[in-house]
């Protein structure tokens, strides 16, 4: 997927609520946005989003001189969720039929974002998906696959939404199944030590893109995970970033979504706040 002219005010208001949240001291800050507008004069759009966005980071994090600036937003996202992970399962125990209340809660954890314009409560959220339909459901053909499947690969998205993950994956029962997750930090999105802290390790065999940007960008991604999407029976993708990273790859995928702005909303042909399981969504 190109970058839109959209994507660029998209950035800049990332940029901003940096800015109001405080992360950017005083004296970065203009020469930062200087910087950052500089970039985008320039930039080839020709390249998806998570690539813009991994480049804007990098200028983020070097600007801080902090290699991961938002560890404290992760952590917290991370043991808010975990907090809450006990009454979660037992309403996925309790229900009629755990693989679809799983799912659900595993859609609802793409709330826990701070790169959109638009946050999302993650409570509410979990609430609205449980008794909303899906805007797009492939949900069935899911279960049937993986009733069958040999090898999963499920690529995560963010902090605190993997503890959702986790949760789903726990209702998928696949002989071998890959959880990855970033390569470096970048914005909220999980990495291996947001893996090992909400007990993923434990669950599944767990790797990385190889990358940081903020989607499964495959012309950077390491070898290993460019042979474990080749090789999965099943491939599942969490989250906005992944689905513009690998949009137009040449294999089937199943999306698990919010949809979060209106160019993917016209693509992929729903509602933005719509909730997704689809199958083929990035062909």
């Amino acid at each position: 997927m190109d970058i839109s002219l959209d994507c660029i005010t998209c950035i800049v208001q990332s940029y901003t609520r940096l800015l109001q949240a405080g992360m950017l001291p005083e004296e970065v800050r203009e020469p930062g946005m200087r910087r950052l507008l500089e970039y985008l004069a320039n930039v080839d759009y020709r390249q998806s989003p998570p690539v813009l966005g991994r480049d804007l980071h990098r200028m983020i994090r070097s600007d801080l001189d902090d290699p991961d600036p938002y560890r404290r937003i992760k952590t917290d996202a991370n043991r808010m969720m975990l907090d809450r992970l006990a009454d979660l399962e037992a309403m996925v125990d309790g229900s009629d039929d755990p693989f679809d209340i799983a799912m659900r809660l595993a859609v609802a954890g793409n709330a826990i974002d701070f790169a959109p314009q638009h946050q999302l409560d993650v409570m509410e959220t979990i609430d609205r998906v449980l008794r909303t339909p899906l805007s797009i459901d492939h949900s069935e053909q899911l279960r049937d696959e993986l009733a069958s499947a040999a090898t999963l690969l499920y690529i995560g998205d963010n902090a605190g939404e993997i503890v959702l993950d986790r949760l789903f994956l726990q209702q998928i029962d696949v002989p071998e199944r890959y959880f990855a997750v970033r390569g470096g930090p970048v914005i909220n999105d999980a990495t291996l030590e947001d893996a090992r802290s909400v007990g993923m390790e434990g669950l599944v065999e767990v790797i990385t893109t190889g990358d940081d940007a903020p989607g499964a960008v495959l012309e950077s991604a390491s070898e290993e995970f460019r042979q474990v999407l080749g090789a999965s029976d099943v491939v599942i993708a969490k989250g906005q970033g992944n689905l513009e990273a690998l949009l137009d790859v040449d294999r089937d995928i199943y999306s698990l979504l919010i949809i979060k702005c209106d160019l993917i909303a016209e693509r992929v042909g729903v509602k933005r706040g719509g909730f997704v399981v689809g199958k083929a969504l990035n062909r």
